[in-house]
C-alpha cells in the first residue's frame, strides 16, 4: 500500500512538472479531542476512569487528487485498546465529470441497503469495520432522448474487527465486493452485488478460518407518490475444522428487506418489512462469536424506531439480525403548517419455537417447522417485540414550541430451560418538551419524562417508575447551559443509586469551532445505534470535547 501512494504521488508531481495545469488546492483540518477523568462503575466495582483522545483528520485536494490522513492519540482511549500514531490514510481520484473515482487506503462504503455490505465507523459507539484497500468506482449515462444509467464499483481490502465488549478479541478479513447497478428508465433502478471473504474468527478457545459468499439482489421503483424498495441477500460460510469444530461446517443463511412508501400533501406513510435469517440455530448454540454468524461488515435496516428521548432509549429493541422477523409502519401527518402528528408500530419475534428433549443426559433442541414463519409471532417462545409510538409537535406561535409523545414497549425474552421464568418487560414512557422564545436572542427548554417499567422476574417489587428532568438555557448562536436530574424508585437499581445530575455548558467560537464542558452523574445501560448495540458504564465525574475545524 505505501508503494501504491508513493506511485501515484510520483504521478501527480509529473503531470504538474510535464504541462502547465491550472491547480485547484484546497485544505482542511478537523479536530476532535476528548477528555474525562472521574469514576467508573463495573458491576459492584468502582475505579478511577481517565481518558484523552485526539482526533485530527486533514484532507488536502489538488484538481481531481484528493490526500487524506488521520493522526489519532487515545492515551488512554475511553473505550478499546490505546494507539498513537497515523491511523487512517487515503489517496483518491474523484473526476466527477468523467464520473470515475478511484481510493487507495482507508474507506467504508454501503451498498444497497447494507445487507451484503455496510462499513462504517461510530466513534460514539466505538465502532469501525472500515476497509483499508483500494477502491473503483464508474458511472455513467448513455443516451439522452432515453437515457440509461448504469454504475459499476469494485474494492478489496483488509477489515479488523475489535469486539468492543471484549477488546482484546479481533476478528481479520481479506473482503472483496463487485458492485453493478442499471436504470434502464427513469422509474427503475436494479442492481446486483457479491461478496467474497475470507477471514479468522477468534472463539474463547480457538480460531476458526473461514470464506464467506454473500451474493446480493436488489431494485427500486419510483412511480409519483410510491416509491418501492426490496432486497435479498444469500449468505453461504464454510469453515476448517480445528479443535473447536472439528468437522467442517457449511452453513447458509439469507435475509430480506423491503419498504414500500407513499407520500402526499400532509400525509407520509411508509411500511418496512425484515426476514433476516443469516445465522438461525438452536438455542444452545446462539453465541455472539460463533463462525457463522452475520459476518461485521453486513449491517441491514433495523426496522425498529431510534429515539431521541432519553428514557425510550433506555430499553432500546437488540435486533437480532442473524433469526428474526418483523414490520414496521411510520405515519406522519401534517393537518397545519403549525402542527404535525407522528404515529409509529413495529413488532419481531424469532422464527421458530424449539422442542427440549433430552439423549443420554444431554439437552437436545429440536426446531418445530411453523407455515407462517415469514411472519413475526406474539407468542411468549418466539421472544417477541412490539412497540408503539406515538406524538404531536405544535407551534403555537414564533415564541413556543410544544411536543408531547407516548411510548409503548413489549419484550419477552424466552427461557428454554425454565419457560417460567422467561423475562416479561412492560415499558410506557411519556416525554413533553416545551421550547420558549424569551427573545430573538434567549431560549428556554424544558424537558419532563416519566416511565413506568415492570418486570416479572425482578426478586422484589416487579415495577418501579424513572423520571426524568432537562431545563436548557441558550443563547443565539453560541452558547448553551443544561442541567439534567434522573431519578428511580427502582430498589434493585444495580448501582444502588436513586438519582443522577449532570449540568452541561456548549460553547461555539464560531460556526466551525465549539467547546463541550459536563459534569455529574450518568446512570449508563443499553446504548443502540444503527443496530449496533454497547453497554455504557455508569460514569461520574468531568468531560469535555472540543471541536475545530480548519
Amino acid at each position: 500500500m505505501k508503494k501504491l501512494l508513493s506511485l501515484a504521488l510520483l504521478l501527480l508531481v509529473s503531470s504538474i512538472g510535464v504541462a502547465q495545469i491550472k491547480l485547484d488546492v484546497k485544505a482542511s483540518l478537523n479536530n476532535v479531542m476528548r477528555y474525562g477523568s472521574g469514576t467508573e462503575r463495573n458491576n459492584n466495582l468502582e475505579y478511577g476512569k481517565e481518558y484523552f483522545e485526539n482526533l485530527s483528520d486533514a484532507r488536502l485536494s489538488v484538481n481531481d487528487i484528493i490526500f487524506g490522513m488521520r493522526y489519532e492519540i487515545s492515551q488512554p482511549i475511553e473505550y478499546g485498546v490505546d494507539y498513537k500514531g497515523i491511523r487512517k490514510r487515503f489517496i483518491e481520484y474523484n473526476n466527477v465529470k468523467e464520473g470515475i473515482n478511484v481510493r487507495a487506503g482507508d474507506f467504508w462504503e454501503v451498498i444497497s441497503r447494507g445487507l451484503s455490505m455496510n462499513v462504517f465507523e461510530d466513534r460514539t459507539q466505538f465502532y469501525d469495520t472500515g476497509i483499508d484497500g483500494i477502491k473503483a468506482f464508474y458511472k455513467k449515462t448513455i443516451g439522452e432522448k432515453n437515457p440509461v444509467k448504469v454504475k459499476a464499483e469494485m474494492f478489496a481490502g483488509m477489515l479488523e474487527y475489535n469486539d468492543f465488549a471484549n477488546v482484546t478479541r479481533k476478528e481479520v478479513y481479506n473482503v472483496r465486493d463487485a458492485n453493478f447497478e442499471i436504470s434502464p428508465v427513469k422509474l427503475l433502478n436494479i442492481g446486483a452485488n457479491y461478496v467474497y471473504a475470507y477471514g479468522k474468527v477468534p472463539t474463547s478457545s480457538d480460531t476458526t478460518s473461514i470464506k464467506a459468499y454473500i451474493p446480493e439482489g436488489y431494485l427500486s421503483f419510483n412511480y409519483k407518490n410510491l416509491q418501492l424498495f426490496a432486497s435479498y441477500a444469500h449468505k453461504h460460510v464454510s469453515t476448517d475444522a480445528n479443535t473447536s469444530y472439528p468437522v467442517p461446517i457449511s452453513a447458509k443463511g439469507d435475509g430480506f428487506y423491503g419498504s414500500l412508501s407513499y407520500s402526499m400533501p400532509k400525509l407520509g406513510v411508509t411500511v418496512d418489512y425484515k426476514n433476516y435469517r443469516f445465522d438461525m440455530t438452536n438455542p444452545d448454540n446462539r453465541s455472539a462469536d460463533r463462525p457463522t454468524k452475520m459476518l461485521p461488515f453486513q449491517n441491514p435496516p433495523t426496522v425498529v424506531k431510534e429515539h431521541s428521548s432519553t428514557l425510550i432509549s433506555r430499553n432500546p429493541h437488540v435486533v437480532d439480525f442473524n433469526d428474526e422477523v418483523g414490520a414496521q409502519i411510520d405515519v406522519v401527518y401534517a393537518p397545519k403548517d403549525n402542527v404535525t402528528f407522528n404515529v409509529n408500530a413495529a413488532v419481531a419475534s424469532r422464527h421458530f419455537d424449539y422442542l427440549k428433549t433430552t439423549d443420554g443426559g444431554k439437552l437436545v433442541y429440536t426446531r418445530i417447522e411453523r407455515d407462517g414463519n415469514y411472519l413475526p409471532s406474539l407468542d411468549k417462545q418466539f421472544s417477541p417485540y412490539w412497540e408503539v409510538y406515538a406524538d404531536g409537535e405544535w407551534y403555537v406561535n414564533d415564541k413556543l414550541y410544544t411536543k408531547v409523545a407516548y411510548d409503548r414497549q413489549n419484550a419477552v425474552t424466552y427461557n428454554y430451560i425454565n419457560p417460567n421464568a422467561s423475562e416479561i418487560l412492560k415499558v410506557n414512557t411519556i416525554p413533553v418538551e416545551v421550547r420558549y422564545s424569551l427573545t430573538k436572542e434567549y431560549t428556554l427548554k424544558f424537558i419532563v419524562e416519566n416511565q413506568w417499567v415492570e418486570n416479572n422476574i425482578r426478586v422484589g417489587e416487579k415495577s418501579y417508575m424513572n423520571n426524568l428532568f432537562s431545563v436548557s438555557l441558550s443563547r443565539s448562536p453560541n452558547i448553551s447551559a443544561t442541567f439534567s436530574a434522573e431519578f428511580t424508585n427502582d430498589d434493585e437499581e444495580p448501582t444502588g443509586k436513586k438519582n443522577w445530575f449532570i449540568g452541561e455548558v456548549s460553547y461555539k467560537f464560531n460556526s466551525a469551532n465549539s467547546l463541550t464542558v459536563s459534569y455529574g452523574t450518568e446512570r449508563g445501560g443499553l446504548k443502540c445505534t444503527n443496530g449496533i448495540c454497547r453497554f455504557v458504564r455508569p460514569f461520574e465525574g468531568l468531560r469535555l470535547t472540543l471541536n475545530n475545524k480548519f
